[in-house]
Parts: C-alpha cells; structure tokens; sequence
C-alpha cells in the first residue's frame, strides 16, 4: 500500500516545483538578454559609423526583445534585466546625444530607475570616444558641445552616489566618469592652445605676404 505524503513532504515538493520553474526562467533570461546586449552593442558601433538607419534598428529590435523578456521575468527575476536595460539606456541616450536632441526619459525607455541612472553614466565613455573621433576630423565646435553636454550629465548624476546601496554601481562608474573627464577637458585645452597658435602663425604668414607699402622717396636714375 502506497504511503500516504506528509504535509511536510507534500510542501517540499510544491518548493522544488516552484524552483525548477524559476530556474528555467532565470536561464532563459540569461540566455536572451544577451541577444539585448549584442543589438545594443551593434547599434553604438552603427552610430560611430554614421549608420544611422542600421543604428535605428538595432535599438528598436532590442528594445522589442527586452519587452518580452519583462513578462519571463514577473517580479522574482527582475534583477537579471538590469544589464540589458543599462546597455539598452546607454545606446538610445548616445544616439540622442550623437543627433544633439533630447535624452530620453525613464518612462519613455520603460525601465528600472537603477538601469536608466547606470545607463547614463555608461554613455559618457562611448561620448569620450566620440569626442576623440571628431577632434581627429576638424569638428572641434561639435567636440566642445558633446563634452559640454556630458559634463552636464555628470554633474546632474553626481549626488546620486549616495544611493550606490540600492544600485550598486554609481559610485564606481562615477569615479570612473570623472578621470574620463578629465582626460577630455585637458585633450580639449590642448586642442584650444593648438588652434591658438594655428590662428597666430597664420596672422603672422599673413602679414609677411602683404606688399610693402609706398616709403614715399623716389629711386633716383643714374
């Protein structure tokens, strides 16, 4: 005669179901929210290389993707999204700063408040690059307004740091943001001098070319 399960033994049962159904969720998540990551990495790299219609749609696609994997991770398993959801802040808010338009805001992204805050620190590194890019092209004026725009975004975030308990991370990305900061203001400086002295050599060339003027005394004919 089969023997009858305990209540304990009946408890521990509905546990294991419980756990193997968060499981496969959670390796779900993990799978998937690379494929977020990839689309999101593609789409920085798109936008480096003035592909702004490839960029579009990687951000799109990812953003489709990241929307389903919402619904896998109910409220037990949000915590895996946040990586996704940061490369995903990150992407959309340099390709807002790369069109010089507005940052999207955190409603618009439809994600967690630590993501969209770790998001937008991370975008100051891809501005750097960016930064560095258009110095080596002659766009300085759009190298000044990009720095300028980060700087803002940086001093804004500063006072976040207090809150790196409830999302690790701001702190250090912080501290991290600030050298980069720093390595841009004293390339820009440089830059400035150079321009400087550029416009002085080429005052002075330009003074050298102009016809002297008439001294007024005839040469006399022998």
């Amino acid at each position: 005669m089969k023997e009858k399960l305990s209540r304990f033994q009946i408890s521990i049962s509905s546990v294991v179901r419980k756990f193997d159904h968060i499981e496969k969720r959670r390796e779900s998540l993990i799978k998937d929210t690379r494929d977020v990551l990839s689309y999101c990495s593609k789409s920085i790299i798109a936008i480096h290389s003035g592909d702004q219609k490839s960029s579009e749609n990687y951000l799109e696609t990812a953003r489709a993707k990241l929307e389903g994997l919402k619904k896998l991770a109910e409220n037990d398993l949000e915590r895996y999204l946040i990586p996704a959801e940061t490369e995903l802040v990150e992407a959309y808010c340099f390709y807002a700063l790369v069109r010089n338009s507005q940052l999207p805001s955190i409603d618009e992204l439809n994600v967690s408040a630590a993501s969209y805050i770790l998001g937008l620190l991370d975008v100051i590194g891809e501005a750097k690059r960016r930064i560095y890019d258009l110095i080596r092209n002659g766009r300085q004026k759009e190298a000044y307004m990009l720095f300028e725009k980060i700087e803002d975004i940086y001093s804004t975030l500063k006072p976040l740091a207090v809150y790196d308990n409830l999302a690790p991370g701001i702190r250090r990305k912080l501290d991290t943001d600030r050298i980069l900061l720093e390595d841009i203001r004293g390339l820009l400086t440089e830059e400035a001098r150079r321009e400087k002295l550029l416009d002085s050599l080429k005052s002075v060339q330009a003074r050298l070319r102009r016809p002297e003027k008439n001294s007024g005394f005839k040469e006399e004919s022998g």
